[in-house]
């Protein structure tokens, strides 16, 4: 199973915790298992528009990149700036 790593206040979200297992295989279905393992993450999810970083590579809007076994994911919330 791949690592999803969240990380800064997306833990206030996921009751602290830090990184966890997942089995999904695209971005598609990751962001699926997310909502399903933690739901407040879901309404952020569906209207911020996270980037996914799977192995370093950052991937926005790309639901089929595709996560193996051994990834490192992580869910990068947007960065506010003006």
């Amino acid at each position: 199973m791949a690592t999803l790593i969240f990380t800064g206040s997306l833990t206030q979200f996921t009751d602290g915790q830090t990184e966890c297992e997942v089995h999904a295989k695209n971005i598609k279905s990751l962001l699926g298992e997310i909502q399903e393992k933690f739901p407040r993450l879901s309404p952020l999810i569906e209207s911020e528009g996270f980037a996914i970083a799977i192995d370093g590579e950052i991937f926005q809007d790309i639901w089929f990149a595709p996560i193996s076994d051994s990834s490192e994911v992580h869910l990068i919330p947007p960065i506010g700036g003006g």
